[in-house]
């Protein structure tokens, strides 16, 4: 399988994961929030803003997956999406603000996809730098 076919399979996974988690968010703020042993929401805009971003970059990385190497330049907007959520969940669980079940869910569809999409990023940066060397194209 080819790298870049890797990197689209990779950010249509990704795709489906944010639409699939944001749906409700948007449509049930207060059941999202109970699912994640969460209060009521005392503002439910803020999940409905919230996840209505996530829904926004399953977007992108639809769009990405969909052509990677031309959409080259948003590769590590994924990454960096899921650093700036991670992280921001993290300091909240630390906090006590966040549920266990909500910083297991950001584990397995953040922390543990960083290192991964972090490192296609790279591979992609460097065969567009090596395969356009030849060219005269700058990547």
């Amino acid at each position: 399988m080819t790298l870049e076919r890797k990197i689209s399979l990779l950010f249509a996974v990704s795709a489906f994961i944010n639409w699939s988690l944001s749906i409700r968010g948007i449509i049930d703020p207060a059941g999202m929030s109970a699912t994640f042993d969460g209060p009521p929401p005392e503002y439910a805009f803020v999940i409905r803003f919230w996840t209505g971003f996530v829904f926004m970059f399953g977007c992108m990385f639809w769009e990405t997956s969909r052509d990677v190497v031309g959409k080259s330049a948003l590769v590590k907007y994924n990454w960096i999406e899921k650093s700036v959520m991670a992280t921001t969940v993290t300091i909240g669980y630390f906090a006590g603000q966040v549920s266990d079940r909500l910083m297991l869910l950001i584990t397995l569809t953040n922390w543990a996809w960083i290192p991964v999409i972090l490192y296609y990023d790279v591979r992609l940066r460097r065969h567009l730098r090596t395969s356009s060397a030849g060219t005269g194209v700058s990547a």
